[in-house]
């Protein structure tokens, strides 16, 4: 249950009362002079916060776009027209072809499944 602040334009004196909502726009009696009084409008101190209400949904879909802007600006300005290519390695040590990374692999023991499909596409661009 809220609770309502009151002010007597009589006397001056101001109250509270902790009244159901469905009570709010009852009469209320000044409990110094007994005049009817009305609602005053106060400041409420809480924050809806959460992910569910609209300000902060707002708040953090405008840092994203500005973050997002930000990031693709840089990936334009790095790769600058380049296509991102791999090297072949077998655990940080390069070897000059993906036929020679699977067989590295396979003689350290790790699956080498992984290599056919850059070894097909290497004996194609050759």
């Amino acid at each position: 249950m809220p609770t309502y602040e009151y002010s007597c334009p009589k006397c001056g004196c101001d109250f509270e009362n902790f009244l159901p909502m469905k009570e709010s726009d009852a009469p209320q009696v000044c409990p110094e002079c007994l005049t009817q009084v009305t609602k005053s409008i106060s400041v409420t101190d809480f924050v809806l916060a959460g992910d569910g209400w609209p300000g902060k949904n707002l708040k953090i879909k405008g840092q994203m776009g500005r973050k997002n802007r930000k990031v693709s600006r840089k990936q334009k300005d790095h790769w600058a027209g380049k296509t991102p290519t791999l090297t072949p390695n077998v655990g940080g040590e390069q070897v000059d072809s993906w036929s020679e990374a699977k067989k590295l692999a396979g003689s350290k023991g790790k699956n080498t499944g992984s290599y056919e499909p850059s070894i097909r596409k290497e004996s194609v661009n050759e």
